[in-house]
């Protein structure tokens, strides 16, 4: 579903940068898109502030397929997420996607006081749900874990809400691995979130990211198993700032 050593100078911001502080100075990050080992899309992550509200960051997502590629498969999918710039706990997740020539709209927004996530769907009741403080979704997860210690042989445990349930899902911190991407060579750390009931997304089995092994964790490679082949997203760039969500596609 959605992805993440030349000289760390090559990158825009400085290697030894805190997390904290890439997340409050913005973030943009460019991955190519393959599916079974086949280049058709590309999928853009930014992170920065909320324009006249400190306590809060904007995370989203964009992915879509290259024009030559949608006769294959057709995809456009925007994933937004408002979180708290504490501890990165969902305030508001939406998704608008266009998968296989069907469209799908999903609002959730989480409130804090009562604790209770609402989710709001065209033509649907909307549906309310208990949740704890904190609760995550797939697109804040993700950062969340960059703000942590990831070291080998641990394991991380988390409460997510996505498509109106909640979920606990275990992160396991696998192994350390070199390897390759469009933006160059990587030492990374290697995390493999696990459901321990059931599965956040429809015909997506596991995942695995791949975090660069350093205090900026930069997510250079995401991969999910599918019921047929897998997608994967690896870095092409990244820069200082949160840019245009919209990513470039090629022909």
């Amino acid at each position: 579903m959605r992805t993440w050593i030349l000289a760390l100078s090559f990158f825009a911001l400085p290697a030894v940068a805190p997390v904290n502080n890439i997340f409050s100075a913005g973030e943009t990050l460019d991955f190519e898109l393959t599916w079974v080992g086949i280049s058709g899309g590309a999928m853009r992550m930014t992170i920065g502030g909320v324009p006249n509200d400190p306590a809060h960051l904007r995370i989203t997502s964009v992915a879509k397929t290259n024009p030559s590629f949608s006769m294959i498969l057709d995809v456009r999918d925007v994933v937004t997420s408002v979180v708290n710039r504490d501890d990165f706990s969902t305030i508001r997740y939406e998704k608008h996607l266009i998968e296989h020539g069907k469209s799908k709209d999903d609002v959730t927004t989480v409130d804090e006081t009562r604790r209770v996530a609402t989710r709001q769907r065209p033509n649907k009741t909307p549906q309310v749900v208990a949740v704890p403080r904190p609760v995550f979704d797939p697109l804040s997860l993700v950062d969340h874990l960059r703000a942590l210690d990831l070291r080998a042989g641990t394991v991380q445990r988390f409460t997510v809400y996505a498509d109106g349930k909640v979920y606990t899902l275990e992160a396991n911190v696998s192994h350390t691995e070199t390897i390759g991407t469009p933006a160059g060579t990587f030492h990374t750390i290697v995390v493999e979130p696990k459901m321990l009931a059931g599965s956040i997304f429809k015909d997506e089995g596991s995942m695995r990211i791949w975090f660069t092994d350093d205090a900026r964790h930069v997510p250079v490679r995401i991969r999910s198993e599918l019921k047929v082949g897998s997608i994967t997203a690896n870095l092409r760039s990244v820069r200082a700032g949160a840019g245009d969500p919209e990513p470039v596609t090629g022909r």
